[in-house]
C-alpha cells in the first residue's frame, strides 16, 4: 500500500478553493489534468521568471521576515518532494531550474537551484505525466515559450 503524503488534503483543499468554480467544477479526472496540465507561481501575481530573480537572495524559508517561495537546504527540499509528493527529478532547465515531476500523484514541481545549496520553488502544477514532453511543463511555468 501506497502511504498518503501529509501534503495530500492540503492539495485538495486548494483545489476545492480555486476562485470563481464550484467544487464539483474545480475537480476534474487524471485524464483531463494530464490532457492539460495546469500550474501556478510560487507568489501569486507574479512571473515565475520574476520569481527566479528573486528567489536568488532570499532566506531560507525558516529565517524569513515575510511571506516567500519555499527556500531550503537543497538536500531537504529534495528529501521533501520525494517524500510528500513522490516525485524525482525529470529534467533539467535552463538559468539553474529543474523539474520534478511524480506519475503516481501527477504533480510537478519547478525549482531553482542556487550555487549556495538552496533551492526555491518557483512553480508548480498538476497533470504531470512521464510521457509528456519536460518542455510542456517549463512552459506552463512561465519559463520558456
Amino acid at each position: 500500500m501506497i502511504p498518503v503524503p501529509r501534503i495530500a488534503p492540503a492539495l485538495l483543499a486548494v483545489l476545492l478553493a480555486l476562485p470563481g468554480q464550484s467544487a464539483q467544477a474545480a475537480i476534474q479526472t487524471r485524464e483531463e489534468n494530464m490532457a492539460n496540465p495546469r500550474g501556478w507561481s510560487a507568489i501569486a501575481g507574479m512571473d515565475p521568471r520574476a520569481v527566479r530573480e528573486v528567489a536568488r537572495t532570499l532566506p531560507l524559508s525558516e529565517n524569513a521576515v515575510d511571506d516567500q517561495p519555499w527556500c531550503d537546504r537543497k538536500a531537504e527540499l529534495e528529501r521533501t518532494l520525494r517524500h510528500d509528493f513522490g516525485e524525482s527529478k525529470v529534467a533539467s532547465g535552463g538559468e539553474g531550474t529543474t523539474l520534478w515531476g511524480s506519475q503516481v500523484m501527477g504533480t510537478w514541481t519547478v525549482v531553482f537551484e542556487r550555487p549556495d545549496a538552496t533551492s526555491c520553488v518557483i512553480a508548480s502544477g498538476i497533470g504531470f505525466s512521464d510521457g509528456t514532453n519536460p518542455e510542456v511543463f517549463f512552459v506552463k511555468a512561465g519559463l520558456n515559450g
